[in-house]
């Protein structure tokens, strides 16, 4: 399954529209970081290889997806729509994949003052350059028990997630872009019944893990070179 088809999927063939959130979940090892890899990759690809050609923010927590993997999914995706007319030479779609990438602004963050660094200027990088119309993060929980040591008090991991989440919804509704992001899903669900107000999610992608097998919103999927397939 191309990029595109599985935007598609998930979307509609709509896409989904600006200001909206979209949450990855799921366990660890379940593929989270590969289905944002892949759903970054249709954002980049030109209008003429059925992409949206978006210039991304791409806020780097679990540091899994690099500029060479996510250009062998670009190259992938640009092979794979080429096969419907005549395609491109090797050396060509190579060449394009690696202008398309060149619109993911990797923001490397290891320690939450980057987070919180990288998020208080992303308003200010959007004003600047007008053609960002996403920003995503990988992994919204990434730096929870890296910081649990330095806490003065008690944060669940409930209340962390929805602390992280709505900061994202406000930067993206300020700046007016689309926000996506993975997140462990034992984070989701409060443990001591908290009430605690949170953005609205507008897209849900559940990634799961049953006997050694993934699923994406229920539906069993294999992952082959970083490319998604969805069992029928």
């Amino acid at each position: 399954m191309t990029s595109r088809q599985l935007h598609s999927t998930v979307f509609g063939p709509c896409g989904f529209e600006d200001q909206t959130l979209v949450e990855i979940s799921g366990p660890p090892k379940s593929g989270r970081s590969l289905v944002l890899q892949q759903l970054i990759a249709h954002c980049v690809a030109p209008y003429a290889f059925g992409g949206r050609q978006w210039s991304i923010y791409l806020i780097n927590l679990s540091h899994k997806i690099t500029r060479e993997s996510l250009t062998k999914v670009v190259r992938a995706e640009l092979q794979a729509f080429s096969l419907e007319g005549k395609p491109p030479a090797a050396e060509e779609l190579t060449e394009i994949a690696k202008e398309c990438v060149a619109r993911v602004s990797f923001m490397k963050c290891f320690t939450t003052a980057d987070v919180k660094y990288t998020l208080f200027n992303i308003p200010y990088e959007t004003l600047r350059d007008r053609s960002v119309e996403l920003i995503a993060i990988d992994t919204l929980s990434e730096f929870y028990w890296l910081d649990a040591a330095e806490r003065k008090q008690n944060l669940t991991k409930y209340r962390y997630y929805r602390q992280c989440q709505m900061h994202l919804n406000r930067i993206c509704k300020e700046a007016l872009v689309c926000g996506m992001y993975t997140v462990d899903s034992s984070f989701l669900n409060s443990k001591y019944n908290e009430k605690i107000a949170g953005a609205k999610v507008d897209y849900n992608i559940q990634m799961s893990k049953l006997r050694g097998n993934l699923a994406m919103n229920r539906k069993s999927v294999s992952f082959s070179n970083g490319i998604i397939e969805i069992r029928q």
